[in-house]
């Protein structure tokens, strides 16, 4: 069985960053529109958009920010 984590961008498939490097999260969206016209149970992921995009509307909070600059 595979390990469980983060997935390596280096090790992703060349037309996967690809793709992601290209593309919106309306496109994910229309993707997960795709999957649960299939059938699929895409609340989940649907869930993990609104996430996304939430973090991207608000930007870094000042604590993220003040522990980026930690790391760096």
């Amino acid at each position: 069985m595979p390990k469980k984590g983060p997935l390596d961008p280096i090790k992703m498939r060349k037309e996967t960053r690809e793709w992601l490097a290209a593309h919106t999260l309306e496109d994910v969206r229309g993707v997960a529109r795709e999957l649960e016209n299939a059938g699929e149970d895409v609340s989940e992921l649907v869930d993990a958009i609104n996430e996304l995009e939430a973090l991207v509307n608000t930007g870094p909070t000042p604590s993220r920010r003040e522990s980026a600059k930690a790391e760096a």
